[in-house]
């Protein structure tokens, strides 16, 4: 059956003029635009004068991560009146102790958005002021740099690292080499209905910013057998949104585990596939040294990274790799200039001169969160602190790469950071180097047009033959300040023709999905 959406502006991201009257969908599908009625039975839906903007795709988030955080955990910090609080180990005792109070004794407690940059201590805490303050329980915190991170003693005695961290704060390859021992207590503690909940309220909270599709990148290979990540692929089949996984494998026989349910050969992402850390642990890889005279190290050696790249890429996988220090980023670049196929680079986020002009030329997908960098320079002030004024300057070109025709695709990293679209626009439109910031369309062209390029897929744009998945929104996202974007979520989202309806927070989650037909991840 035919459905015509009328009253509002449909902006098609062709252009960022673009726009028609009128949308014609049928069986999911955009059928035609500012057609004359035809007296046919075809359905009505009036959008109140509404913005209409393609389905926004989030190229790079942990979604197991974010389940998990959503179950059974909360933020530490939030930026409350232009600072972050709390911003001392006072005030994440404070936290601590009061959710540890009102959850079940011995339960794990997960913390995330620690922000140990802005701390007046500069540190994350330790196992020992965990355990008081958490009365005994094992607790997870989650530094915001995605690298570091602290646990309890409990914690570490179940996951059998006290030997790797005695005061309970892991950090770079300690941190990143043993997330598998996190993911599998993880799936021995979570409820049913605590990952109900969980997935519930991701979904949820993905279609209020009007984001219909989510390149999750998922598993881990230091652990025997990734079960966790398995259910999440058998889950999200079936989830309302569109899910498109990234195996974090290099381990043929896990990936031969979830490859199946997946509609597209994609591997890499961040976990086994960092090529090196974060700045906020001192860990990315930089040619030039940190404030404190570290400089970070690779994560391989670049022979034996090119042979696994190469062998991926020769059976028609698409790679994406996690590189932020310009070290790290010259070690892929190189790579990906000897191999087939159009791979991904994840942050990039300081490449050196001649990646910058390399890239160009290869044009690669590049994902970004400049959500981050935004942060950083109005609350956080780690960049200031750790690097020197010619890093910082270095940062990812957006706009000279959006010139060359670079596909930036955005994305949010989440739970790094919450999985709100328009901080990261802001990011992009007030970026840290003020003259690489993007105009509006071209911010919003990387949440849309760029994404379903790099999916090869007919999303992210408002054409004919593409799915009908689209997101209705009171302002118009093309003509407005980046301070406006703050605050800013869908009026309602489609999908694939349909209005989305928001999963039940309880058990009712699992029956509707489990009696969803499942589809290619």
């Amino acid at each position: 059956m035919k459905t015509v959406f009328t009253n509002a502006t449909f902006h098609t991201m062709e252009s960022e003029t673009d726009t028609h009257a009128t949308m014609t969908v049928e069986d999911g599908v955009i059928t035609g635009f500012d057609e004359p009625a035809d007296g046919s039975n075809a359905k009505t839906v009036d959008l109140a004068g509404a913005h209409v903007f393609p389905a926004l795709i989030d190229a790079h988030l942990h979604m197991l991560e974010s389940i998990a955080l959503a179950s059974m955990g909360e933020q530490i910090c939030d930026i409350v009146h232009g600072g972050v609080e709390p911003h001392n180990l006072a005030g994440v005792e404070q936290k601590i102790r009061s959710y540890a109070a009102e959850s079940k004794p011995g339960s794990l407690l997960i913390f995330s958005n620690y922000v140990s940059a802005a701390m007046d201590e500069g540190r994350l805490p330790n196992r020992h002021e965990l355990d008081e303050w958490a009365g005994g329980a094992p607790v997870w915190i989650i530094n915001i740099d995605g690298h570091s991170g602290a646990c309890s003693s409990a914690l570490l005695d179940a996951l059998g690292l006290e030997d790797v961290a005695p005061d309970g704060i892991l950090s770079g390859p300690a941190h990143d080499a043993n997330l598998g021992k996190f993911t599998d207590h993880l799936a021995s503690s979570i409820t049913p209905a605590a990952l109900a909940h969980g997935v519930a309220h991701f979904c949820n909270q993905c279609a209020s910013y009007g984001i219909g599709t989510v390149c999750a990148l998922e598993g881990t290979d230091d652990s025997d057998r990734d079960r966790m990540a398995e259910l999440t692929a058998f889950l999200a089949q079936r989830f309302p949104l569109d899910v498109r996984l990234f195996p974090q494998y290099m381990d043929q026989a896990k990936l031969q585990k979830v490859l199946p349910r997946m509609g597209a050969n994609r591997v890499g992402g961040c976990m086994k596939w960092e090529l090196d850390g974060s700045v906020g642990s001192r860990t990315a890889a930089f040619s030039e040294p940190y404030a404190n005279g570290s400089t970070g190290s690779l994560y391989f050696d670049t022979d034996e990274l090119a042979r696994t790249v190469e062998g991926f890429a020769n059976r028609g996988f698409m790679v994406s790799a996690h590189a932020i220090g310009d070290a790290a980023i010259d070690q892929l670049v190189g790579i990906f200039e000897r191999i087939p196929g159009r791979h991904r680079i994840d942050h990039c986020e300081f490449p050196s001169e001649d990646a910058v002009k390399r890239v160009c030329e290869l044009k690669p997908f590049v994902t970004v969160q400049p959500g981050y960098a935004w942060i950083d320079k109005r609350y956080l002030h780690g960049y200031e602190r750790y690097l020197s004024e010619s890093q910082i300057a270095s940062q990812i070109p957006l706009a000279r790469l959006a010139e060359a025709g670079v596909p930036l695709c955005g994305s949010t990293d989440a739970p790094v950071q919450s999985v709100d679209p328009f901080l990261q626009m802001r990011g992009m439109r007030e970026f840290y180097v003020e003259d690489q910031s993007l105009s509006a369309y071209e911010a919003l062209k990387t949440y849309t047009a760029n994404g379903g390029e790099m999916l090869g897929e007919k999303k992210g744009l408002l054409r004919e033959g593409y799915e009908a998945s689209f997101f209705t929104c009171a302002v118009n996202l093309l003509d407005i300040e980046p301070a406006s974007l703050e605050g800013v979520h869908a009026q309602d989202t489609w999908l694939h023709g349909k209005r989305y309806k928001p999963l039940p927070d309880g058990l009712g989650t699992f029956v509707r999905l489990l009696t969803t037909r499942p589809k290619k991840i």
